[in-house]
């Protein structure tokens, strides 16, 4: 799972290979030349949309945009130039980041794939567009990694039709209560169709399903072979072990050991993570892994300094607001952290809202094996909080506690986070293995983002409690949470952390731990409530992943899914403040000259 400017595994439709176009990409001009449709939109749906598309300059805009308000949406996110300390880097190790680079580069090419299958041609005609919304539509196009807008509830802001559930992993016509009609007919390709490592297609009057090594495959041998570059220049054994161990994956679709192998990494500056993680993008069932990149540089100082934590994990687990029969009290919490600075990011984790940090890996078989491992990026948290946090506190926080919105303990609270995903439930209890991924399905991610913040936080209270942190932090860390729920609330409620922080702002300002003044239009902190309300909405989040409770899980959701009018107004007063940074990677030129 990942934090973001905070994240946890078919009818034969050909999958987009590299030299192929999708048949609605190709037929429609992509929205160049006229509307498209996807087959998600009836001929209906089709046709309202071309009559009402915007045509400005050859893109066709879709209902309600224009040139202004396109241009508008870009500057939402604040341009950031991501550098490093290069001279860390001896010229073998700069050789290994290149091809890292490169590697990471072929990766992002496939993940436009699982957003979509006609964007890699949508992205080539926007390519020579021409007219007062073509620059705008490429830059936003290059933003959010297709013609949807994530923070907008995934409408399109081109003349698409709407964006299909399943992304680039199913058939765009295929619905979910299809789909477990035939697995609950079909049990034996249970497995391979509900795998987050394969691409579902039509198969006849069924569905088969095309393990990404096929799917992908060329690309996928291009990467590996950079990898194994990489792997032969680095002078650390155990990040070459894995970089080899996950080339092989690219063509075994078995990615077991080499999360095994990046698990292991240790004394290490160069610090990898690449390959299909997070299954954000897939609201069929939200099973499928997209594949991302972060190229990074481990601090050992300030790594060291926060292994104090990860020793606490046990007690942590132990403290849990739920029956000791839910908890994992025999769970090895060896989990290493690393603090990096980010070199490069491609990928799942480049779309949209970008990655303060990961824990990682999803597989439940290796978290029970080995643990997670927590990456704080260090360079990205501290940019985000300088650019949108401080100025969002200082407009909706009230003036006697906006004070104690501070670096640290956002930083703080960030790294808990990640340790949180560590915490609670892997599998249904009582279950013969079913994981709570597989028993929430596509409402898992939001609650798991969701849980993982007020587990982090009553972990937080659980220390202070204990002689770690003071009272005065703890109030700090409280304050500073709740500043953060409007910056991640912005990041649009269709999007995991973004519905999860709905749900807790909905929940803290029903139990009083969140007060508005309707005359300020600021927000006060209740601090004797706000302990409380945390610590019950935690036991909330952990019982529903306990019993595998979807439809309660769903209950929770809807009950407090919607966007309060104090909220939404105070989201209004943030005009002036970024959303979030649009990062350009300075590694890029600095690979010219090795």
């Amino acid at each position: 799972m990942r934090t973001l400017s905070p994240p946890t595994a078919p009818r034969q439709a050909p999958v987009a290979r590299a030299t192929t176009r999708h048949p609605l990409a190709a037929s429609f001009a992509l929205a160049i030349v006229s509307s498209i449709g996807t087959t998600a939109c009836s001929p209906a749906d089709r046709a309202d949309e071309a009559e009402s598309a915007v045509e400005e300059g050859g893109v066709r805009l879709a209902e309600g945009i224009d040139a202004t308000g396109l241009r508008e949406r870009v500057a939402q996110f604040a341009p950031v130039e991501i550098g490093f300390d290069a001279s860390l880097l001896d010229e073998r190790g700069r050789r290994a980041v290149k091809a890292l680079v490169e590697a990471s580069d072929v990766l992002d090419d496939i993940f436009l794939d699982q957003v979509w299958s006609g964007n890699r041609a949508l992205r080539e005609e926007l390519a020579t567009a021409g007219g007062p919304a073509a620059e705008a539509a490429r830059d936003y196009f290059s933003i959010m990694y297709g013609p949807w807008d994530r923070l907008d509830h995934d409408r399109p802001y081109l003349a698409v039709g709407p964006k299909p559930p399943g992304a680039g992993y199913y058939p765009e016509d295929a619905t979910r209560e299809e789909l477990e009609s035939w697995l609950e007919a079909h049990p034996g390709h249970r497995k391979e169709l509900t795998s987050y490592f394969t691409v579902v297609r039509r198969a006849g009057d069924g569905f088969e399903a095309a393990p990404y090594s096929e799917t992908y495959g060329d690309r996928l041998e291009q990467a590996a072979r950079l990898l194994r570059e990489a792997a032969g220049l680095v002078d650390n054994r155990t990040v070459a072990r894995f970089l080899q161990a996950r080339a092989d994956a690219f063509a075994s679709n078995d990615y077991f050991d080499s999360d095994v192998a990046w698990m292991r990494i240790h004394d290490n500056l160069i610090d990898p993570t690449i390959g299909p993680y997070e299954v954000y993008e897939d609201n069929v069932f939200g099973y499928k892994a997209a594949f991302e990149s972060f190229i990074t540089l481990r601090d050992p100082a300030e790594s060291e300094r926060l292994e104090r934590l990860v020793a606490h994990m046990p007690e942590l687990e132990a403290a849990l607001p739920i029956p000791d029969e839910h908890k994992y009290l025999d769970r090895p919490f060896t989990s290493p952290i690393s603090v990096v600075t980010e070199v490069y990011a491609a990928g799942d984790t480049r779309s949209g809202v970008q990655t303060l940090a990961f824990n990682l890996p999803n597989d439940a078989r290796v978290r029970e094996q080995e643990g997670s491992k927590k990456v704080m990026l260090a360079n990205i948290i501290e940019a985000k909080f300088d650019k949108i946090l401080r100025p969002i506190a200082d407009l909706l926080i009230d003036p006697e506690q906006v004070g104690e919105v501070d670096f640290e303990p956002f930083y703080t609270s960030v790294l808990v986070h990640e340790l949180a995903h560590g915490l609670g439930p892997d599998y249904v209890t009582g279950s013969d293995g079913l994981t709570v991924n597989a028993a929430l399905k596509e409402r898992y991610s939001a609650i798991e983002e969701a849980k993982a913040d007020v587990v982090g936080v009553h972990s937080l209270a659980t220390l202070a409690a204990r002689g770690e942190y003071s009272e005065e932090f703890l109030r700090r860390v409280y304050v500073s949470h709740v500043a953060s729920l409007f910056r991640c609330v912005r990041f649009g409620v269709t999007e995991a952390h973004g519905e999860g922080c709905l749900i807790q702002f909905n929940w803290f300002l029903e139990h009083g731990a969140v007060v508005p003044d309707t005359t300020s239009g600021r927000f006060r902190v209740d601090l004797e409530r706000i302990r409380a309300a945390v610590s019950d909405l935690a036991h909330e989040f952990l019982m529903l992943q306990a019993t595998g409770d979807y439809q309660g899980t769903g209950e929770l959701m809807e009950r407090y899914g919607d966007m309060p009018a104090v909220l939404t107004d105070a989201i209004a007063r943030l005009d002036e403040v970024p959303v979030d940074i649009r990062p350009t990677y300075l590694v890029k030129e600095m690979m010219e000259s090795w």
